[in-house]
């Protein structure tokens, strides 16, 4: 499950994350408010706050014919998740085209900072 959360600054999507994502998620709320953020601010820049329960992406989501692609952002930050979720950012976050960062759930203030600095330029 993938849901928006109030904002936790300007131009900044911030997104809640849970259990196993499918490509409805990523379509009804990544996509649209991607779209409208891009319109408004410019840029994207997206705050993602995962519990441990989240599981990752459906697996149908991820082979069907391009339903699920990474947007185009200038910054992401993942904050919290289970252990894989850091791993991941870390392992993956030198082939994204934008800056891209993961603070663990007690950092989140950092990952607020982080994510906020990148939203104003």
């Amino acid at each position: 499950m993938l849901c928006q959360i109030p904002d936790i600054a300007k131009g900044v999507i911030s997104l809640f994350a849970s259990g196993r994502l499918s490509s409805s998620d990523y379509r009804t709320r990544l996509q649209p408010a991607i779209k409208s953020y891009r319109k408004d601010w410019g840029q994207v820049c997206l705050y993602i706050e995962a519990d441990v329960l989240l599981e990752g992406w459906e697996f149908a989501s991820l082979t069907g014919c391009g339903e699920v692609q990474l947007p185009q952002f200038e910054a992401l930050v993942f904050v919290g998740g289970p252990d894989w979720v850091g791993n991941a950012v870390q392992l993956l976050g030198p082939f994204m085209q934008g800056e891209v960062a993961w603070f663990p759930l007690e950092q989140k203030a950092k990952a607020i900072a982080w994510i906020t600095k990148r939203s104003t330029r």
